[in-house]
């Protein structure tokens, strides 16, 4: 029953939104391209020596909304078809992110700070989850649980001259690790109870930012690599007065994968800005969360442990590969008080050909954006400074693909689909 509990669940998260979706509604729809040219509070996540560059003088915030709409599916193929399944649970969250410089005196126009927090929603029970996976299975290995957990990411800005700045911070996330469950026979009836500790897990990020000329920026930022290895130790008592058998079990959840990436901003008309980035994912080195059971107790469980090890699957080939994300945004201010934006990436697969046991789906992916933004005074004068609200679309198209196993013994099906999300964000200049 424990095993079942533990091993047997659903899907594990790993990243988490600001990796798959993007930061901020602008950000959003100019398809994530501002690593080079980024200098509103969104800079913090996208490129924290953007901060630097900012125009104004005082505090910068945004709060946005997110909310996705999956279409993705997966069906049965070949002579074993896979179950037909399309259970990818919409991404719901709250992004609130600020910048702003430091009041100290001399140092006030050369170093500015920055935070950028991500809340999935339901909150309590998106970040309180502890769940392994069977591999075999067939399921989308960018869309399934993965974006819920709270993230946040905070950095320290220095603009060394007119023209260059430097930045370091970290990403910051939240999971459920250690934990401690006794299970013991009441009545032979088995009662369960867990203990559950929430440390935070830390990665650097870095960034530099250059602006030769006007109409011309260069950017390049760094993202560290966070994956927790989960421990849990559960401990079996099947006599109040004999020592239990204790089951530790470990595996590796809450992956994010380490990063570089450079871009630039251009502005070929005094309306117009062009944005483009190249993104290095480094996912050879993701450990998929699947339960590692180190099973020691005395010579009365041998056969017992031996049964239960029948049981736990093993997989031999669990390879994954880097790869690139290109990118495109623009942006162009229609009246003072409008702007229009676009954007495109794509995303390649991160896995090899599953023909094996392993079922991990991850296709090619075309994400095309839009948006708008839409900047308006008070009419009443009570506060100073203009508003801005800004909307986003983003659209994440799959390309269709059909896996046939070499092992009839194996699920065979073909998968794909597309992934869509709606985004707004109220941002203000205090």
């Amino acid at each position: 029953m424990l095993i079942s509990l533990l091993i047997a669940g659903s899907r594990s998260a790993w990243g988490h939104a600001f990796d798959n979706y993007g930061f901020g509604s602008r950000a959003i729809a100019m398809g994530g391209a501002l690593v080079g040219c980024d200098d509103q509070y969104t800079a913090v996540y996208y490129n924290p020596a953007g901060m630097a560059f900012h125009e104004g003088k005082d505090l910068n915030v945004g709060v946005s909304y997110l909310y996705s709409i999956p279409s993705l599916n997966i069906k049965g193929a070949g002579q074993n078809p896979a179950d037909a399944r399309s259970n990818v649970a919409s991404d719901q969250g709250v992004s609130v992110g600020l910048s702003t410089p430091l009041r100290s005196g001399k140092i006030a126009q050369v170093i500015s700070a920055g935070i950028g927090v991500y809340i999935p929603y339901p909150f309590i029970s998106s970040v309180i989850e502890l769940k392994s996976f069977d591999p075999s299975i067939p399921y989308f290995l960018q869309y399934e649980n993965r974006n819920r957990f709270l993230m946040a990411t905070a950095a320290l800005s220095y603009k060394a001259w007119k023209k260059l700045a430097f930045a370091i911070g970290t990403d910051i996330l939240i999971h459920l690790s250690p934990l401690t469950a006794d299970v013991a026979l009441v009545n032979n009836v088995a009662k369960i109870g867990l203990d559950a500790k929430f440390p935070l897990d830390f990665a650097p990020t870095a960034g530099i930012q250059y602006r030769p000329t006007d109409w011309l920026s260069l950017g390049a930022a760094y993202h560290g690599k966070t994956q927790i290895k989960v421990k849990v130790q559960s401990n079996i008592y099947i006599s109040p007065d004999e020592d239990p058998l204790q089951l530790p079990i470990s595996y590796r959840d809450a992956y994010k994968p380490q990063q570089v990436e450079m871009g630039f901003g251009l502005k070929p008309l005094k309306d117009l800005r062009v944005s483009g980035a190249l993104t290095w994912v480094d996912f050879s080195n993701y450990v998929p969360p699947i339960a590692i059971v180190d099973i020691t107790a005395d010579q009365k469980f041998a056969e017992l442990m031996n049964v239960i090890k029948q049981f736990l699957p093993v997989y031999d080939n669990l390879k994954f590969k880097d790869y690139w994300i290109p990118r495109l945004g623009a942006e162009y201010k229609v009246t003072p008080h409008l702007d229009a934006r676009a954007g495109y990436f794509y995303r390649n697969s991160s896995v090899s050909a599953q023909t094996g046991d392993t079922s991990f789906v991850d296709l090619p992916t075309h994400g095309i954006s839009a948006g708008i933004g839409i900047t308006f005074s008070d009419p009443l004068d009570i506060i100073d400074n203009p508003i801005k609200v800004d909307f986003s679309y983003q659209g994440q198209f799959l390309q269709n693909a059909k896996v046939i196993k070499t092992n009839i013994a194996n699920q065979s099906y073909s998968a794909g689909g597309s992934c869509h999300l709606v985004t707004g964000t109220l941002m203000y200049f205090f």
